[in-house]
């Protein structure tokens, strides 16, 4: 009895992030995920706990070329379709970008709650869910390299502007401005908020060695002369955090951005496709943000 119990209890937990990845799949960018034919589950190692489960039914939901998890004496390692693995936890000692806060593995760059809409919680210095990155995951996921990442980007137009992102980016944004028409046709004050200011752009963020999302061709920013960015304002926190249209937030997390609003270092403008962080607001526990001792806003923090 307790061992069908367990399963029920398994199979009830799954069903809406399984429904969740056939709502949200991008048929033409993840080939072999077919709609409503999952793939089998492949055993998971036995140290994994609970929310290392939703994290790994979240990975697979919003990347589906994640084919296994696996464990070694240097950590646990996400399996890809094309044989590569990257790093979900790395043993003490071995973890990627040490000398860097902002770079690091899987499971950490999960760690911190997203706050879904309508909740715009204070977070205290340095919490910012979502901008702690596996620069592993995304080289990955999109390329590692100019030429590689340019071969995966495809144009999309926003609101009559046009700008690249990689294509499953690209298809979240598209669905988002569907949603999105309706109500700036009600509301037409909404526009001036939805001016493009590009998307795919190679660069390192200014003064640091890492790459910046746009250059994996998953950030677009709208409207930088409004929506402003905690570099260039004095202003802790910004009025904006709090006021910024719920509309234009909730329609982008729903197709799998964050908002880079959501930031103790704020960047208003600043849209960023991570579905498996907006996955796991929306099917894990409902947590406040996490309070670091002495926490401070770390220097090399940035877009």
């Amino acid at each position: 009895m307790r061992a069908v119990c367990w399963f029920v209890c398994c199979v009830l937990q799954t069903l809406p992030l399984l429904a969740w990845a056939v709502a949200n799949a991008d048929m033409g960018t993840h080939p072999g995920f077919a709609r409503g034919t999952p793939s089998a589950e492949p055993a998971l190692p036995v140290e994994l706990d609970a929310e290392g489960r939703l994290d790994w039914q979240c990975l697979r939901a919003s990347y589906p070329q994640i084919t296994g998890l696996v464990s070694d004496a240097q950590g646990l390692w996400l399996l890809l379709q094309d044989g590569k693995r990257v790093p979900y936890v790395q043993a003490s000692g071995q973890a990627e970008g040490e000398q860097d806060f902002w770079v690091t593995d899987v499971r950490s760059a999960m760690a911190d709650a997203y706050p879904l809409e309508p909740q715009r919680p204070d977070t205290p210095a340095g919490v910012a869910p979502g901008r702690r990155r596996s620069y592993a995951l995304l080289e990955a996921m999109y390329g590692d390299s100019p030429e590689a990442v340019k071969a995966r980007l495809r144009p999309v137009v926003f609101f009559g502007q046009r700008l690249w992102l990689t294509a499953s980016a690209a298809s979240a944004l598209s669905r988002a401005e569907s949603t999105l028409r309706p109500v700036v046709e009600r509301d037409s004050a909404l526009r001036r908020l939805l001016k493009t200011a590009g998307g795919f752009y190679w660069r390192r963020i200014a003064g640091e060695k890492r790459l910046s999302p746009h250059a994996y061709g998953i950030a677009f920013d709208i409207s930088p002369h409004i929506a402003t960015y905690w570099r260039w304002s004095s202003l802790r926190p910004h009025p904006m955090q709090k006021t910024y249209p719920q509309a234009i937030v909730q329609a982008l997390e729903n197709e799998g951005f964050i908002w880079g609003g959501k930031w103790h270092e704020y960047d208003l403008m600043h849209f960023e496709y991570r579905p498996e962080i907006i996955c796991k607001a929306r099917f894990g526990p409902q947590t406040m943000f996490p309070v670091r001792p002495n926490a401070t806003t770390p220097a090399t923090l940035g877009r």
